[in-house]
């Protein structure tokens, strides 16, 4: 999760760094939720997942999304502060641009990553919209819901560098919200007992608490 938000902030250009920031984000949000998704099943089954369960819960991050706010919504109750919690919930479900950018890594999780090898091989365009094509459209919601983001700086090549390395720095920030909204609810107990311990393991040791955490 580190790599993938640290990506997303030095990101100049889509074509050229698209590939890294995609698949970091995909392979950290995937697993981050797998291994909650796996402690609220020590928690309700008593056992971790089989192989053939994980198999079954697919590598699409949206879907694997579903299923974590699933076990958010079931878990908050139990919790150890159920109010603090459930602002953590909030935040989580709440965020506009987080679904975008899952949208993002799961188009490139699925086949993006040989989306222009099968144009090759094939000569005809790609069945699926390209991964980049997902990432505009996470970045024209923030334009469109930020008004620090609705004035683009055309025709000044440092001001426009500034603007998008603000607006991608914003994109970072709620992935980052978003990890450690999911860390602190493994802490308090979201996703059962193991997932109190897991719950720090997945979070970077000295890491700040991000202030897009409680915007």
């Amino acid at each position: 999760m580190r790599d993938a938000i640290r990506a997303i902030r030095d990101m100049r250009y889509v074509s050229t760094a698209g590939d890294a920031v995609f698949s970091l984000g995909s392979i950290g949000t995937e697993k981050t939720m797998k291994i909650l998704l796996g402690c609220r099943a020590v928690e309700d089954a008593g056992a971790w997942p089989t192989k053939s369960e994980l198999v079954g819960w697919g590598h699409d991050i949206e879907k694997l999304n579903a299923r974590l706010l699933t076990a958010i919504d079931e878990g908050v109750e139990r919790t150890t502060a159920t109010g603090y919690s459930a602002r953590l919930a909030e935040r989580v479900r709440e965020s506009t641009i987080i679904p975008l950018l899952f949208a993002t890594f799961a188009r490139y999780g699925m086949s993006g990553r040989f989306h222009h090898l099968d144009i090759l091989a094939t000569d005809e365009p790609g069945e699926r919209d390209q991964p980049s094509e997902y990432w505009e459209r996470v970045e024209l919601h923030v334009r469109a819901i930020r008004p620090e983001f609705q004035e683009i700086p055309y025709g000044d090549n440092r001001a426009l560098d500034s603007y998008e390395e603000r607006l991608r720095g914003f994109i970072a920030n709620e992935l980052d919200a978003w990890w450690f909204n999911v860390h602190r609810l493994g802490v308090q107990g979201c996703f059962g007992e193991l997932g109190k311990t897991i719950g720090w393991e997945i979070w970077e040791p000295g890491r700040p608490e991000p202030s897009a955490a409680h915007d």
